[in-house]
């Protein structure tokens, strides 16, 4: 008998990916050229992502029996999940739009077969704590509930048709290339539970500050802002009155906040990507010399540009685990 939970996570899994099909069968054929804002990709490129390598993922793991807490902690210190996602779009750059869309279509049956075979002897490994960042864990079960990601790329591909953006080559210093790796992985992290919340549940209190997790989004969609403000200081745009607006952290998050109010899902999410691209622009025009150029931060302490961006990459970390209580996954009761 299928587990309650695969059963609701797979039913998720479904909604959601009928969702993403509907949104590629919407593209024209000019449409699979179009640049993804804001990255490298293209439409193409992003839905042979979402096809991903049709294997039962973490599902498979589960059901060989390796899965143990060292496997889960050791593999999250040294993976870089870019390297596997270029090599998968790679792999798919020759193929016709038609074969991707018939290899999208069931690119999950792996996964959703692998995942109905799970039983209540498999409960403790799906109780396992996976460590995503500072301040933020999810367990293995989180893995069925993987719709999120459907959800995610959907939305990515409507931004790409809805903006007409096209790539920029930035280059960065090799000591800010480095914080590149937990960058992606604290975004993508967030980004997760973004897409992983119940629908209804947006508007509940986190117990942060009395934000909702709506209001905990729009924290984040702003905070490049605040980023953005320092960053420029180090390169030589000093804007006193915006700075001084800083030092007053607690005002200026709850303006913010309040600003944002209203806000839909999607528009948080698409400021998110456009204010972190801009952040990462202005990182692209830091000097050797500036590198040791002192930030200084709302308690008056200073950080020079590298602890500067660990510990902006870390905030996204702590916030998105604030976000996990709301996640289906969390608030999904068993019949």
């Amino acid at each position: 008998m299928t587990l309650p939970l695969v059963q609701a996570a797979m039913d998720d899994l479904r909604i959601a990916h009928r969702d993403l099909l509907r949104v590629v069968d919407s593209l024209s054929n000019d449409d699979w050229s179009r640049p993804v804002p804001y990255g490298d990709w293209t439409v193409k490129d992003l839905i042979a992502h979402c096809i991903g390598d049709m294997s039962p993922r973490g599902v498979g793991l589960i059901l060989a029996g390796v899965l143990t807490p060292e496997f889960i902690a050791d593999t999250g210190k040294t993976f870089d999940v870019r390297a596997r996602n270029a090599a998968v779009v790679a792999e798919r750059r020759d193929l016709t739009p038609e074969d991707m869309r018939q290899l999208l279509f069931r690119c999950h049956d792996a996964m959703h077969n692998a995942a109905l075979k799970l039983s209540e002897k498999h409960l403790p490994v799906l109780a396992y704590t996976v460590p995503m960042g500072p301040d933020y864990d999810l367990h293995v079960e989180d893995w069925l509930w993987f719709g999120y990601h459907d959800r995610q790329h959907a939305d990515d591909i409507r931004r790409a048709v809805e903006t007409n953006w096209q790539p920029e080559k930035l280059t960065f210093l090799p000591e800010i290339k480095e914080r590149f790796r937990l960058m992606y992985r604290y975004r993508e992290g967030f980004l997760r539970t973004v897409y992983s919340i119940a629908e209804d549940t947006w508007e509940e209190e986190s117990g942060n500050q009395g934000w909702t997790y709506r209001d905990i989004l729009a924290h984040v969609a702003s905070n490049d802002l605040r980023i953005q403000t320092r960053l420029r200081t180090v390169l030589g745009d000093r804007d006193e009155a915006e700075l001084e607006a800083l030092k007053d952290w607690e005002s200026w998050n709850e303006h913010a906040v309040e600003e944002r109010r209203g806000r839909s899902v999607h528009e948080l999410v698409d400021e998110l990507a456009a204010t972190r691209h801009e952040t990462f622009r202005l990182l692209s025009h830091v000097r050797p010399d500036q590198l040791s150029a002192p930030i200084t931060m709302s308690d008056g302490s200073t950080r020079n540009v590298l602890d500067y961006i660990d510990g902006f990459t870390e905030h996204e970390s702590m916030h998105a685990g604030q976000l996990v209580p709301a996640s289906q996954a969390r608030k999904f009761t068993a019949p």
